[in-house]
């Protein structure tokens, strides 16, 4: 996980295929595949509407810092982050970079 968190964001990254996509999930705790292999997300529980606000707010810092954005939802004891690359029409190396990241600094 340590090494694809610090793979570089790239314009234009193509999706991949689903068997990389799965070689990589495997290493990146939470993370899961849509049902349609288009996006990747992962939920984190809280005992609080703070804590869920906090990760929420630090995937979206990252996400500015990398200009690679994910879709982000969270409310009271919940935050969903989910990755995925509108313009390759699915997921691409950047989600996976992205989702390291969010894993290292959130657990």
């Amino acid at each position: 996980m340590e090494q694809l968190a610090e793979g570089q964001i790239r314009d234009g990254a193509p999706a991949l295929p689903g068997a990389e996509i799965a070689a990589h999930l495997a290493t990146l705790p939470g993370w899961e595949l849509a049902a349609d292999g288009r996006a990747i997300s992962r939920e984190w529980r809280f005992k609080s509407f703070k804590r869920a606000a906090q990760l929420a707010n630090l995937a979206a810092w990252q996400a500015e810092a990398a200009n690679h954005h994910p879709d982000i939802a969270f409310g009271w004891g919940f935050a969903r982050v989910t990755f995925s690359t509108h313009s390759a029409g699915g997921v691409t190396m950047n989600d996976l970079i992205m989702a390291a990241r969010l894993n290292r600094v959130a657990g």
